[in-house]
């Protein structure tokens, strides 16, 4: 091979890399563009919700969950009103479309789901800890 056909390739070869390098550097740039506008669109977006008064829905459904818990056992046991709820259903196919079994108990007192205990644990455990970070 002569100089002149290796200086060649290796000027090609040499553009090629200085090219393709220049291409990723570009496309990094316009990748990390993409994700501060989306990051700007997510702030603003978070900024709107904060003010959209979201503090009293959030504290309205605090107060709920505490009636739920603490005052609505207390009254409704001076109140004598019975608790009616469902009776267990078969497990399975049958269970599920309803056929066969239930029926209906009636209780004494107010019955305190699963669910209003969890969300109670929840909204204690979320107060104590935002007091911690204080």
């Amino acid at each position: 091979m002569s100089m002149e056909l290796i200086a060649m390739l290796g000027g090609g070869l040499s553009g090629f890399v200085m090219k393709m390098l220049a291409s990723q550097a570009e496309s990094q740039t316009r990748l990390l563009e993409m994700q501060l506008a989306k990051q700007k669109a997510a702030d603003e977006s978070a900024q709107q919700a904060s003010t959209r008064g979201g503090v009293w829905v959030r504290r309205t459904f605090v107060l709920f969950v505490l009636f739920a818990v603490i005052l609505a056992p207390f009254i409704l046991s001076l109140l004598d009103t019975p608790v009616t709820v469902e009776k267990s259903a078969p497990r399975g196919l049958l269970g599920f479309l309803g056929i066969g079994g239930g029926g209906w108990n009636s209780l004494e007192g107010f019955v305190i789901l699963p669910e209003v205990r969890q969300s109670m644990l929840a909204i204690v455990g979320f107060y104590f800890g935002s007091s911690q970070v204080k």
